[in-house]
C-alpha cells in the first residue's frame, strides 16, 4: 500500500512528496523489529519511547516514522501527528482493508468473565455452523487449524487488523474478541466495528492503572459510545455498573441476570458433580440443558453468551441444543483429575470478586473441606491483597498463601500484606492458614492435607503457564505441578 493512502487515512501529510508515494509493506511499533519498507510509529510507553529509537528504526530499513513531536537530527523522515495510539489503529484499518466491515465482531467487555463468555460464544457460533475467530487472554483462532497462544488479552491495533483480517480471507464468517479497558483507553480498537458488544461486570481491579472506578467504568464504557445503530448491546444488568451503563446505551439493549425484567434471565442454577443444570427464560421462553462448567458464577457467563446468540440470531431451541456442548475453558475451574478421590480444581481468579465467586462455585462441589492456595501479583495493585487474604481466610477452611507471580517485588513483603487480611479474618497460622513463598511446595503442602470429598482450588494463574519472578521467567503451570504431585502421592491417572 502506498503511503499516501495512510497518510489520509490518518489525516497527516509527509514533508517529503517523494517518500509520500513510497510503497509501504508494514507496520511497527518496535525498532528492534522493524523491516524494511515499514512505517514506524513512535508510541510512548510506561516503560520506553518510541521517539528515542527513530534512528533505529531507520537503519532497520523503516520508509517514515509517525510521531507527535519531531526529533532534531534524525535522518528519518518524520510525520507529525497529534496522537500516535490513534494513527496506528486507523492506519491499521486501511492497511488491512477495514476488516470488521465484513466480518461481523462480538467485542466483549469487563473484569469478570471475558474469557469465558468469549469461549462459550466461539463453541456456540461454531457449533451452529458458523466459523468464527477468537482473540483474547488465551488463545487466538484466526482460521480453521490456526489456533495460537496469545500474549495481550487485545492485542496492539496492527496486529489485532491483521488477525481480523486473516478470519477475513480464511472464510470465517464472525469473530468475537475480549476487549480490555487497557486497550479502550490506548485506543487499540479504534476504527473496528462492532456487530455486538458485551459488558459483563465491574469491580476493583487495574485500579493502579485507571485510579477509580469512575474512570475505571469510562474505559469500559468506551466499547459502547462507539456503536453504529444497527450494532446491538448485551449487558448484564445485575451489577449496578450495568444498570447504569443500559441508561447511556442509544441503540437496541439484551440485559442478562436473575433480575425479573433481564432479557435473558437466569431461573434457576443446580451444581452436579462436575457441571450443573441451568434453566433459562430467553426472551419470554423457558428452556432447561446440562452444563459441563463448574460455578454458579458460569450462569451469568452462560447467559451473556446466550445473549449473544440472540443478537446474531439464534433462536432459544437453538440455544437449549449448543448449551450443553459448551466445553470449560482453560484454566477457569478446571478440574486435575488423576483418580484421587477429591477435587482439585485451577483458576484465575486473581481480583477480591474473583476469588470469592470462585471459592463459592468451589463449596458447591465439595462434601467435606475447601482449600485455597491463593497469592497475588506483583508490581500490580497492593490494595486487593489483603481483601484476597481475608475473602480466602472466610470463605475456604484452610488458606495456603504463596507467591503468585512476583515480577520485581520481594515475593515475603507481597505475602505479609496478604497476611494483613487473613489475620483480619480470623486466620491462626497453622489451625486455618500456612505461609509458604515456593508457589509447588505451597501446591504439594495442599495436596497433602487432602482427604476423600474435599476440593482444592488453586487460584490466580489458571491457564497460565510461567510465573515471572524476580530473577526472571521460569516455566510454571499450576495444572502440570498438581498433577504431577498427585502422580507422585500414588493415585494413577485417569485421564
Amino acid at each position: 500500500m502506498r503511503l499516501t493512502a495512510i497518510l489520509k487515512a490518518i489525516g497527516a501529510s509527509c514533508p517529503d512528496p517523494g517518500i509520500s508515494r513510497a510503497e509501504v509493506t508494514g507496520l511497527s511499533i518496535d525498532s528492534r523489529a522493524t523491516e524494511a519498507g515499514e512505517l514506524f510509529f513512535a508510541i510512548t510507553g510506561a516503560a520506553s519511547d518510541g521517539h528515542d529509537y527513530l534512528a533505529q528504526a531507520g537503519k532497520k530499513g523503516a520508509v517514515a516514522a509517525v510521531v507527535s513531536r519531531k526529533i532534531s537530527g534524525c535522518p528519518i523522515a518524520q510525520i507529525v501527528v497529534e496522537d500516535t495510539r490513534e494513527a496506528l489503529a486507523l492506519a491499521a484499518c486501511e492497511f488491512y482493508a477495514h476488516p470488521s466491515d465484513s466480518l461481523p465482531v462480538i467485542g466483549i467487555t469487563g473484569t469478570n468473565g471475558k474469557t469465558t463468555v468469549a469461549w462459550l460464544v466461539q463453541q456456540m457460533l461454531a457449533g451452529r455452523g458458523t466459523g468464527c475467530g477468537l482473540m483474547g487472554t488465551i488463545y487466538n483462532i484466526t482460521g480453521p487449524g490456526e489456533r495460537e497462544k496469545s500474549e495481550l488479552t487485545t492485542d496492539m491495533p496492527h496486529h489485532l487488523q491483521q488477525m481480523l483480517a486473516r478470519m477475513r480471507d480464511n472464510g470465517l464468517r464472525a469473530a468475537v474478541m475480549e476487549v480490555s479497558s487497557h486497550a479502550l483507553d490506548q485506543k487499540r480498537t479504534l476504527g473496528t466495528t462492532y456487530r455486538v458488544a458485551v459488558f459483563t461486570n465491574l469491580t476493583p481491579d487495574h485500579l493502579d492503572y485507571h485510579q477509580d472506578m469512575e474512570r475505571y467504568f469510562g474505559a469500559k464504557s468506551l466499547l459502547f459510545s462507539g456503536l453504529d445503530s444497527s450494532a446491538r448491546s448485551v449487558v448484564g444488568w445485575d451489577d449496578p455498573w450495568g444498570e447504569k451503563l443500559v441508561g447511556t446505551i442509544g441503540g437496541p439493549v439484551i440485559t442478562f441476570g436473575r433480575r425479573e425484567d433481564s432479557d435473558i434471565r437466569i431461573l434457576d442454577w443446580h451444581p452436579g458433580r462436575d457441571g450443573a443444570e441451568i434453566r433459562l427464560d430467553i426472551s419470554g421462553q423457558n428452556i432447561s440443558a446440562q452444563v459441563g462448567l463448574p460455578g454458579g458464577f458460569n450462569a451469568q457467563n452462560i447467559a451473556a453468551a446466550c445473549g449473544v446468540g440472540v443478537a446474531m440470531g439464534l433462536s432459544a431451541e437453538t440455544l437449549q441444543r449448543l448449551i450443553p456442548a459448551l466445553e470449560p475453558v482453560p484454566g477457569r475451574m478446571e478440574p486435575v483429575r488423576a483418580g484421587q478421590p477429591f477435587n482439585v480444581l485451577v483458576d484465575y481468579a486473581h481480583t477480591p470478586d474473583a476469588l470469592e465467586k470462585a471459592l463459592d462455585a468451589a463449596r458447591e462441589h465439595t462434601r467435606a473441606r475447601l482449600v485455597s492456595v491463593v497469592g497475588c501479583g506483583g508490581d500490580r495493585m497492593t490494595g486487593k491483597r489483603a481483601p484476597m487474604g481475608e475473602i480466602s481466610v472466610r470463605k475456604a477452611d484452610f488458606t495456603v498463601v504463596t507467591s503468585d507471580n512476583p515480577r520485581s517485588e520481594d515475593p515475603l513483603k507481597i505475602i505479609e500484606m496478604v497476611l494483613e487480611g487473613v489475620r483480619r479474618g480470623g486466620g491462626v497460622e497453622g489451625e486455618n492458614y500456612l505461609a509458604q513463598p515456593d508457589r509447588r511446595k505451597a501446591i504439594h503442602a495442599a495436596l497433602a492435607m487432602m482427604a476423600a470429598g474435599d476440593t482444592l482450588l488453586i487460584a490466580g494463574k489458571g491457564h497460565e503457564d510461567y510465573q515471572i519472578l524476580p530473577g526472571g521467567t521460569i516455566h510454571f503451570d499450576d495444572r502440570e505441578v498438581a498433577r504431577k504431585e498427585l502422580l507422585l502421592m500414588g493415585f494413577a491417572a485417569v485421564d
